[in-house]
């Protein structure tokens, strides 16, 4: 149901054993009352309804990283994202710094001017979460936490390297084109696969009977 924007997408990733499923967090299986495959299970009779993070709602933007939970992945917040956010890794706001005020005394106590602490400089995150640029296809693991990068065939098709960045076009680089989920021309897949390096996004086995494709997204004869 997420892949056609009737609830809200999984916020966790869970090894099958091959491959990896998008599943929901604990927290998402209380409050949608669902569970961790999205499927509607009974409503406990007090249950207590529940409110999901800020960037479910759509008030910031996404976490661009993923961290172990020993069972279940969480989304998190980058160290590059938390500074320019004012956030800690799971998107809480936290206390800026005060500031410290400039104050000049009176001419009769020598009117010595105190040093204003520098002001944090405000970051831009990378150019897909603003929407200039399709998201990244793969996960890499930056020891302790996972960063989206940008897959070979997405490289090659962007003109980016993996982290999303324009790199220097080859005079004779041949235009690719992305698989037909980056298009619009079918839904997007809902799993991943461990490419030793980097993770591609597959089809799960319920996707590739109904659509009638492989892991890959290509149709398959019937």
């Amino acid at each position: 149901a997420w892949t056609r924007g009737e609830i809200e997408a999984p916020g966790a990733t869970k090894d099958m054993g091959g491959w990896t499923a998008r599943v929901y967090t604990a927290e998402q299986q209380a409050r949608l009352g669902v569970d961790e495959e999205g499927k509607k299970v009974a409503e406990a009779p007090r249950r207590v309804q529940a409110v999901g993070p800020a960037w479910t709602r759509g008030e910031i933007e996404a976490p661009g990283a993923t961290k172990d939970m020993g069972g279940w992945t969480a989304g998190v917040y980058t160290a590059e994202q938390q500074a320019r956010l004012g956030v800690d890794e799971e998107g809480k706001k936290v206390a800026e710094a005060p500031r410290r005020v400039q104050a000049v005394g009176p001419s009769w106590t020598g009117g010595k001017k105190v040093t204003e602490a520098p002001r944090r400089a405000q970051a831009v995150g990378p150019a897909w979460t603003r929407g200039e640029i399709e998201a990244p296809g793969a996960t890499k693991d930056m020891g302790g936490w996972t960063a989206r990068v940008y897959t070979a065939e997405q490289q090659a098709r962007l003109g980016v390297d993996e982290e999303g960045k324009k790199v220097a076009e080859s005079p004779r680089r041949v235009q690719a084109v992305g698989p037909a989920w980056t298009r619009g021309e079918i839904e997007a897949p809902g799993a991943t696969k461990d490419m030793g390096g980097w993770t591609a996004s597959v089809y799960t086995a319920e996707q590739q009977a109904r659509l009638g494709v492989d892991e890959g997204g290509k149709k398959v004869t019937e």
